[in-house]
């Protein structure tokens, strides 16, 4: 169940991480915003606060400000002249004995209360030197410039310039209002398209899930199907469905093998058994000895059906052949020797010299199996070639019968387990796996074998294997 829930979470998944990575894209955007606007809004306070600044020390450089009057009457004179400048831009300045000069008389003497009867010590009659941000009385958080006046060396007054803060304030809040806004309608877009976005990206992924329940069922032959054209669900898509083909080869191979492995263990363990039940009431001697000697033949051929499956398992296992260097020369020696003891058959052998990387046992084993397979095909005086010759540093090796060859449909059944040809190609003797055990063995050893045959004009079977030289074994003196 767990399998199935899968798709559905990851759809969930990634509709969330979609709308999580929208919202802080807008976000990161917001408070770069936010944070731009904010700097360049108090920016351009500042810059007014120095102009303003500026705009005193050019009216006020040439004017002689030795009494507390002479300053008073600057002071008046130069805000009288700066009507021009923002209603509220507060300039005040303070007089060493004397009276404050302000542009705005009801802010200054509200400022003055309201400092008096506070604790906090910042304000706008209070703000040290340089520019700082203050509350001011009826006005709200300001931008307070503070500077001293001086005349000839000595301090004779301060010098205030504040501006609100309320550009800075209201902007902030359309932008927070914007966001919120924004950030809302991004959120339902993005949960809208996570979603469809989602549902198709799993959409193969759930079709897969559903799949591997129903293996996990037991049922083989459904597939995941054709998905994306490129990327990595697709190449998931195709790798399962591959493996699904082969494992569904492989258990029905297995299906197959286990039933007629126990077919073929039957027969010979119920003629086994009649025999001993037979010999157990003869009471003749003679027959007796040729009941024993019947019921040895049959275990033999137990014995060597057991020996072809264990053969069989090993190479399933990856643990059947024990590869040396081979010496072609002595390799094909014992062959020739052996040949005469398959049969009474005309044959021809062609061998190569060199050595070969390899198992030479089980080497011997697959032409064994592939000439008596050939001798079993073709009548007593027929011909049978085996051929040796390398090319490219793979050895090639060939086993042609005169016999009446195998029909096409069979060239590539033959080499399966427990396989018999049926008429026009008839199989004598043997469980059908000595070469099944063949074409185990050649491509444990990384080769490969075929079978080629017209109808009619014999069977050639051709045996490929790699790691040959042509150059002769060196034989070191002991």
């Amino acid at each position: 169940m767990g399998v199935k829930r899968l798709p559905w979470g990851l759809r969930s998944e990634l509709t969330l991480a979609i709308a999580v990575i929208t919202v802080l894209a807008v976000a990161g955007s917001f408070l770069a915003l936010y944070s731009g606007t904010t700097s360049r809004l108090r920016g351009q306070i500042d810059s007014q606060l120095r102009i303003q600044e500026s705009e005193w020390r050019a009216f006020s450089a040439h004017l002689a400000l030795s009494t507390p009057a002479a300053l008073e009457a600057a002071a008046s004179r130069f805000l009288a002249a700066q009507r021009y400048h923002a209603e509220a831009l507060v300039t005040v300045v303070e007089v060493s004995g004397g009276r404050p000069v302000s542009s705005n008389a009801g802010l200054l003497a509200a400022e003055e209360s309201r400092e008096r009867d506070s604790a906090e010590k910042t304000g706008l009659l209070t703000a040290p030197f340089g520019i700082t941000t203050a509350p001011v009385a009826e006005a709200g958080s300001m931008r307070v410039l503070a500077v001293p006046i001086s005349y000839r060396g000595r301090q004779i007054g301060t010098l205030r310039v504040g501006d609100p803060l309320t550009p800075v304030a209201q902007a902030q809040a359309s932008l927070r209002r914007t966001f919120v806004i924004v950030i809302g309608l991004a959120l339902v877009v993005a949960v809208a398209a996570g979603i469809g976005l989602a549902g198709l990206i799993s959409a193969p992924l759930r079709r897969m899930a559903r799949v591997a329940a129903a293996i996990d069922a037991g049922e083989l032959s459904i597939r995941a199907g054709p998905g994306p054209r490129h990327g990595e669900i697709g190449v998931l898509s195709d790798a399962l469905d591959h493996m699904l083909d082969r494992l569904e080869r492989a258990f029905g191979r297995q299906r197959d093998f286990v039933s007629d492995a126990s077919h073929e263990l039957r027969t010979p363990l119920s003629v086994i058994r009649a025999q001993i039940e037979l010999l157990d009431r003869e009471t003749d001697a003679q027959q007796r000895h040729l009941a024993t000697a019947a019921l040895l033949r049959r275990l033999d051929q137990l014995d060597r059906l057991v020996g072809d499956l264990l053969t069989l398992a090993s190479a399933e296992a990856g643990r059947l052949i024990e590869p040396r260097e081979i010496d072609l020369d002595e390799f094909f020696e014992d062959l020739r020797r052996d040949l005469p003891l398959f049969g009474e058959r005309d044959f021809r052998l062609a061998p190569v010299s060199g050595t070969l990387h390899g198992d030479p046992d089980r080497l011997t084993q697959v032409l064994r199996n592939v000439v008596r397979n050939a001798v079993a095909h073709t009548d007593a005086g027929g011909r049978v070639d085996v051929t040796a010759h390398g090319r490219g540093g793979r050895l090639e090796i060939s086993v042609s019968d005169s016999g009446p060859g195998i029909p096409p449909d069979q060239l590539e059944r033959v080499f399966e387990r427990f396989h018999r040809l049926g008429a026009g190609g008839s199989q004598t003797g043997g469980a059908g796996l000595g070469l099944a055990i063949a074409r185990a063995i050649v491509e444990a050893h990384g080769g490969r074998i075929e079978a080629r045959s017209e109808p009619g004009r014999g069977a050639t079977f051709l045996i490929e294997l790699p790691g040959y030289d042509p150059a002769p074994r060196v034989r070191r003196l002991p």
